[in-house]
């Protein structure tokens, strides 16, 4: 139907306003094993201090899915789960944060 559906009840719990919810497509295999091409992710948009998790940043005109962790003197840690592809640090600047991961579904 285009569309996921989840309980008001877990939304209200865990403070997230279906309005500022987002559903994307995983793509590529950067973050396995946590999340597999194909995953579907619920990214929460609304503005919030960052903290360390997973991510959808956007990062050099590119949309990318990454574990962020603060970083030393404005910096943040940009992390792929995957080993094959190594971290990086950036300036806080050079990274726009587009929402937190809060839920991911995928294929057993």
């Amino acid at each position: 139907s285009g569309r996921l559906r989840l309980s008001a009840g877990w939304l209200g719990a865990e403070g997230l306003d279906p309005g500022a919810l987002s559903v994307v497509a995983v793509e590529g295999g950067s973050m396995e094993p946590t999340l597999r091409d194909g995953d579907e992710i619920l990214v929460d948009r609304t503005p919030r201090a960052l903290r360390a998790g997973i991510h959808v940043i956007r990062l050099d005109d590119m949309l990318l899915v990454k574990r962020l962790e603060p970083g030393p003197a404005g910096t943040m840690r940009v992390i792929s789960d995957n080993p094959a592809y190594p971290a990086s640090e950036r300036a806080m600047g050079e990274v726009d944060v587009v929402g937190r991961v809060v839920w991911k579904g995928g294929r057993l």
